[in-house]
């Protein structure tokens, strides 16, 4: 699964998130420069936060949110949410 969404007025920036739900492969780019990459094969926690701030001049608070289901997550969908300053910009699912 991937999600891009520009961040910014002035000062943009392109978020990518992107997560294979399968091998448990996730990163998020800012501007194609990894903020976080990890590799998630045990999970006990049904939704999964990431908080990180974008931006020099123009600051943002970014939030993503990935969301599981309880049992057999691989093969189910998961729901992500991204929002900027409290806001949701995107949102999709794998």
């Amino acid at each position: 699964m991937k999600l891009n969404f520009d961040v910014g007025v002035h000062e943009r920036h392109e978020v990518t998130f992107s997560f294979n739900k399968f091998w448990g492969g996730l990163s998020i780019l800012v501007d194609d420069r990894p903020v976080h990459q990890e590799l998630r094969v045990l999970s006990v926690d049904l939704v999964k936060r990431y908080e990180f701030t974008v931006g020099q001049d123009e600051r943002h608070a970014v939030l993503i949110e990935k969301e599981r289901k309880l049992l057999f997550a691989g093969f189910r969908p998961q729901r992500v949410r991204a929002y900027v300053d409290g806001r949701l910009v995107a949102e999709g699912s794998a």
